[in-house]
């Protein structure tokens, strides 16, 4: 009996361990490589995905905006992808693409593309269209209606890098990309990180999805660690939903 206590303690105190090292924001900034990208630039940031903080499940990728040209309109590209690791393939295997077209005059989506692949299933393409003067949303055939400045992930993404939480403490966001209208709302608190010699200004963000309608079962909480002297850049980003715990962490960037 002693020695079973002896190993559950052990094991206790290693996962305590594995969780603080994935979810201290001072470890990851200097682990990521974040001082030195101020100097070369990037075009890409890497994140990692654990389960429950401890579980190296995925990686993701966001890719810098490029403005390009839509349709005759100045736009900004936003790419992303998810993929699982390679210990995971036996249980699941699946990959998701995620392009966000945004005007470059307003920061609202005009176009948004899923594309996603899950080993035994279909692939899962979705296309959606935003015609924000006529408050309208389109995939394929199906028109729904949207309130004003509607967001897509991506493009949500990108607004709150865009903020300026100094004179912003608090924040609204409408989001649809399926069918029914969902608001990120959030408040922001401003602190120092020490990493290392480096002391970096960041901001701490405690939000909520939830649907207009408040249906009590659609409902996600997100906490998110920006780095504001880099475009707010997001280093730590947790998320509860469903019942589960999912973070993501800087590892890297390029």
């Amino acid at each position: 009996m002693k020695k079973m206590l002896f190993i559950l303690f052990v094991a206790f105190l290693l996962l305590a361990c594995v969780f603080n090292y994935n979810n201290n924001p001072a470890i990851i900034i200097r682990n990521a490589g974040v001082k030195a990208a101020a100097d070369t630039g990037f075009i890409q940031l890497r994140y990692r995905l654990y389960l429950l903080g401890v579980l190296p499940v995925a990686e993701a990728y966001f890719q810098e905006p490029l403005l390009e040209d839509y349709k005759g309109t100045k736009v900004y590209h936003l790419r992303a992808k998810a993929v699982n690791l390679g210990w995971v393939s036996p249980f699941f295997s699946g990959q998701v693409d995620l392009d966000s077209y945004i005007d470059a005059s307003n920061f609202n989506p005009l176009l948004f593309r899923q594309r996603g692949k899950v080993r035994g299933r279909n692939d899962m393409n979705k296309e959606v269209l935003y015609d924000q003067v006529k408050g309208v949303m389109s995939i394929g055939e199906v028109r729904r209606q949207i309130l004003a400045n509607t967001q897509d992930p991506l493009s949500a993404v990108f607004n709150l890098r865009r903020m300026d939480f100094a004179k912003n403490k608090s924040f609204e966001m409408s989001l649809n990309t399926n069918q029914k209208n969902y608001v990120l709302e959030g408040e922001a608190d401003l602190k120092y990180i020490s990493a290392g010699r480096e002391k970096y200004k960041a901001t701490i963000v405690k939000a909520e999805i939830r649907r207009r309608d408040k249906n009590p079962y659609h409902k996600s909480n997100i906490d998110m660690v920006l780095l504001n002297e880099k475009n707010n850049m997001p280093v730590l980003i947790k998320v509860f939903a469903s019942g589960l715990f999912l973070n993501a962490k800087l590892v890297e960037v390029r």
